[in-house]
């Protein structure tokens, strides 16, 4: 119980939860706008991948960041144009999008970075401890001695929020996911806000990446390093509701159940095996889907192309 209880535990969520919670605010945006983006996994994949490129390359683990955003926002006008502008099914597109990704970015890791793919500096994202509040036992310790890419993405929920709910283009996304087609006859040019909320996605998604691997994983890219966190983030924003400052409490809960994997042996003992641990996030996403998915009231158009 004290390894739960503990700073390392808690402040691991924190972390753990910020590539969730940036994925899941643009693809709340994306399903406002009738957009169910189920690739989205190969968006926080190729945004992975070129983040750790970029830091290669330049040497810079900010600019390996920039990197990520804007192969997710590339990858994101090319989704957004097969299941905006082409009406492509947008389930069958989404799986078909996760497997070339996947299949890419495994390619050109072995054809570019034969030796592996290690970003060569990472400190620029290192922690950094927020005077005078990280001093603060416990909470201090948990809250505000994070990276600083971590604690930008938590200022974007009310951002995000603000925007869905104060702007203007935040209430043609939510008419265009939620009446589609009466919103196009009151002169809501429904495509291209779809359009962008998928663009935004993508930068989102990308960028989600990037912190994935640059920040929780030491810079370090392989095959598949998202392992399914996209398909969490699907999960994630119908148990939130659509709503942002709920996106943020569900990803911390979702960070919980993916930091058990550092402390459950501890607690359980070593008998127990290990990788049941790295199911927790996953069967607590199977969980959410069957809870919420007879319940959930989302956007009426989600998933469906404007027709006509």
């Amino acid at each position: 119980m004290d390894a739960i209880l503990g700073v390392f535990f808690w402040s691991s969520v924190i972390g753990l939860a910020a590539p969730l919670l940036l994925a899941s605010l643009g693809e709340t945006l994306a399903q406002r706008a009738g957009l169910f983006t189920i690739g989205i996994e190969g968006l926080m994949l190729g945004g992975a991948f070129a983040a750790v490129a970029g830091a290669i390359v330049s040497g810079n683990a900010l600019v390996g960041l920039a990197a990520g955003a804007f192969v997710g926002l590339g990858l994101g006008a090319v989704y957004a144009a097969m299941v905006v502008l082409a009406r492509a099914d947008q389930v069958v597109v989404g799986i078909g999008f996760n497997l070339i990704v996947l299949g890419l970015t495994s390619l050109f890791r072995r054809t570019l970075f034969p030796g592996g793919m290690t970003a060569p500096d990472t400190s620029l994202l290192a922690p950094v401890p927020i005077p005078g509040l990280s001093a603060v036992p416990w909470l201090g310790e948990v809250l505000f001695d994070q990276s600083p890419v971590v604690y930008l993405v938590y200022l974007l929920v009310p951002v995000t929020a603000w925007v869905l709910w104060r702007s203007r283009w935040g209430l043609a996304v939510r008419a265009s996911g939620d009446g589609a087609v009466a919103a196009s006859a009151q002169g809501v040019p429904v495509l291209r806000v779809r359009m962008q909320a998928m663009l935004v996605n993508g930068a989102l998604a990308g960028a989600a990446g990037g912190i994935l691997v640059l920040v929780q994983s030491g810079g370090v890219f392989v095959d598949d390093i998202t392992n399914g966190r996209g398909y969490l983030v699907l999960a994630l924003v119908m148990f939130a509701r659509w709503l942002p400052v709920r996106v943020m409490i569900g990803a911390v809960v979702f960070g919980a159940a993916d930091a058990l994997q550092y402390v459950g042996q501890t607690i359980v003992g070593d008998g127990f095996p290990p990788a049941l641990f790295l199911m927790a996030p996953f069967v607590l996403a199977l969980v959410v889907w069957l809870a919420v998915s007879t319940k959930s009231k989302g956007p009426r158009d989600l998933g469906l192309p404007l027709l006509g």
